[in-house]
C-alpha cells in the first residue's frame, strides 16, 4: 500500500520519521543524501521509504528469493540448458563442458535482469519478454564470468579428485568464490564494469557491517547445502538423470543468489551509493524542490504552529523589509488570524514593497483591505502617502489618491516634498476629477508658501497644464 505524506495528503510519501512516527514527502524534508535528511518540522533524521520488501530483514526473504528462482519462467529457461546438456557431462567427458556454457548464458542473462529489477524495487516476477533487453548484455556477460566458474569448479573437483575426496575441497572452493563474487556482483551494479568493480571487491560487505557478514554466512550455508544435495544426487542417480538434476539445482541456486543480492541492494541502496532508478528519481525530486524556508513555512502552517511561522517571517522581514513575497506571506497570515493591529503596524512596509515591486495595480484592493479595518487609514509617513497617491492615480483610483494627500500640510508641515505632493494633488483635482475650482486654492497656497525659483517655475508649469 502506498504511504501518503501527513502534510500533503495527495502526495506519495518517500520518507519516514521513526522518532515522530509519520510519513513525509520530499517537500517536507531538508538536507540531502550526503549531509543527512531531516524533518523540517522537528529537525529529526528521517529514513527513505524504498519498498515493502526493503523494510523486511533479508533472512525472512529467503523463501521469496527461492520462489523468484523457481517460478515457471525461470524453470523454463533452465530447460534450455537441460536440452543442450550431454548425457555424458557427469560421466567423465570434460571436453563437453563448454557446450553447457552457451545455453547457460540465457538464464544468467535473466538473472542479471532480475537482480537489477529487484534492486530498483520491482518486486514482481520478471516476464520472459524482458530477455529482449539488449542494453544490459555487457553486464550479463560479466555475470557469466562470475557464474560459470562457480558452477564449474565443484564439477572439476569431482572429476579430478573423485566424488568422495573432492567434496570438502569443492565446499571450500565454493565458499571462497562466493565471498569474492557475491559482493562483486553488488559492486557491479554501481560501477557497471567488472574491471572497476574489482577495485572495491569487498566494499559492499564492509559498508553493510554486521548485516553484510550475516548475509554472507547465510549465502555460504545455502550454497553448501545445495552443493551437498547435488553431490548426493550425482552419486545416487544414473548419469542421464543426475545431469539434469544437478543443472536445475545449480541454476536455481544462482537465481536465488542474485535475487537475494538484488534485495540487499534495494534495502541498502543509499549506504552502498548505488545509482538505482528509484534513488536517482528521489535525488532529482530533491534537487527540484522549492527553497527550504518556503517548505518549512508550509509544513509549520499545516501543523498549526502559526506563532512559529509569524516569528520566522518577522525575523526574515527585519533583514529584508522590502521583500514583497515575505510581506505578502506575513500580512496574509496576520489577516487570517484576525490580528488587525499588527496588520496596520506592518501596512506601511507592505505598501512600500508593493510600490517598489511595480505592482501598483494591487494597491486599490490592498487599501480597501486596510480601510476595512480602519476607515480613515492612511500611512503616517508623508513620503509614502505621496508615492501611494501617485501609484493609486496611475491605477485609476483618483479619489483614494486624493485622500492620501489631503491635509498633508497639517500632518507634515516641514516635509521637504510637500510642494511636489500638492502639485500632484492639483493635477488629480483638475484633470482626473475635473474640479478646477477646488484645485485653485492649492495653487495659491503653493505660490504663497514656496517662493524659490524652482518651485515658482513648477507651479507656473502646473497652472498651464491644468488650464488655470
Amino acid at each position: 500500500m502506498k504511504q501518503v505524506c501527513k502534510y500533503h495528503p495527495g502526495t506519495r510519501a518517500h520518507w519516514y520519521s521513526p522518532l515522530d512516527g509519520i510519513h513525509l514527502c520530499d517537500d517536507c524534508v531538508g538536507g540531502d543524501q550526503h549531509a543527512g535528511t531531516r524533518s523540517l518540522l522537528s529537525n529529526k533524521p528521517v529514513e527513505p521509504l524504498l519498498s515493502p520488501l526493503a523494510a523486511t530483514p533479508f533472512w525472512q526473504m529467503l523463501p521469496w528469493c527461492l520462489r523468484q528462482a523457481t517460478h515457471p519462467q525461470a524453470l523454463l529457461l533452465l530447460v534450455l540448458v537441460l536440452v543442450a546438456l550431454p548425457a555424458a557431462l557427469l560421466a567423465g567427458n570434460v571436453m563437453l563442458w563448454p557446450l553447457m556454457a552457451l545455453p547457460a548464458l540465457v538464464p544468467i542473462h535473466y538473472g542479471a535482469l532480475m537482480m537489477a529489477a529487484i534492486a530498483n524495487g520491482r518486486l514482481q516476477s520478471l516476464p520472459l519478454s524482458e530477455l529482449r533487453e539488449t542494453a544490459t548484455l555487457g553486464i550479463s556477460l560479466q555475470h557469466a564470468a562470475l557464474a560459470l566458474p562457480l558452477l564449474a569448479v565443484p564439477l572439476a573437483l569431482a572429476q579430478l579428485a573423485g566424488p568422495v575426496v573432492g567434496f570438502w575441497p569443492a565446499q571450500a572452493a565454493l565458499a571462497v568464490m562466493l565471498v569474492l563474487s557475491a559482493p562483486l556482483l553488488m559492486e557491479l551494479l554501481r560501477e557497471g564494469r567488472l574491471s572497476a568493480a574489482l577495485r572495491g571487491i569487498l566494499r559492499p560487505i564492509l559498508l553493510l557491517g554486521g548485516a553484510g557478514l550475516l548475509a554472507m554466512l547465510v549465502i555460504i550455508a545455502g550454497a553448501a547445502a545445495a552443493l551437498a544435495l547435488a553431490w548426493v544426487l550425482a552419486d545416487m542417480l544414473p548419469a542421464w538423470l543426475a545431469g539434469p538434476a544437478v543443472t536445475v539445482i545449480a541454476g536455481a541456486g544462482w537465481l536465488t543468489l542474485v535475487a537475494l543480492l538484488g534485495f540487499l541492494a534495494c534495502q541498502y541502496q543509499d549506504v552502498l551509493d548505488l545509482p538505482t532508478r528509484q534513488r536517482q528519481a528521489r535525488e532529482r525530486r530533491m534537487r527540484a524542490r522549492r527553497p527550504e524556508d518556503v517548505r518549512r513555512q508550509e509544513v509549520l502552517l499545516y501543523e498549526g504552529r502559526y506563532d512559529k511561522v509569524l516569528s520566522v517571517l518577522r525575523t526574515r522581514l527585519d533583514k529584508q523589509p522590502e521583500s514583497l513575497p515575505l510581506n505578502d506571506d506575513y500580512m496574509r497570515l496576520l489577516q487570517a488570524l484576525g490580528r488587525e493591529q499588527e496588520v496596520l503596524a506592518q501596512a506601511p512596509d507592505w505598501l512600500a514593497a508593493i510600490i517598489k515591486a511595480g505592482q501598483g495595480y494591487r494597491l486599490p484592493d490592498v487599501v480597501r483591505q486596510l480601510q476595512a479595518i480602519q476607515e480613515d487609514y492612511r500611512p503616517a509617513d508623508p513620503a509614502l502617502c505621496a508615492s501611494l497617491a501617485q501609484a493609486l492615480r496611475e491605477a485609476g483610483q483618483p479619489k483614494t489618491a486624493l485622500w492620501m494627500l489631503q491635509d498633508l500640510h497639517k500632518r507634515a508641515p516641514e516635509w521637504h516634498g510637500l510642494a511636489d505632493a500638492y502639485l500632484l494633488l492639483v493635477r488629480i483635482l483638475a484633470l482626473d476629477l475635473t474640479l478646477p475650482a477646488k484645485a485653485e486654492p492649492f495653487l495659491r497656497f503653493l505660490e504663497n508658501r514656496f517662493r524659490e525659483p524652482r518651485h515658482r517655475e513648477q507651479t507656473r508649469a502646473c497652472r498651464a497644464e491644468v488650464g488655470l
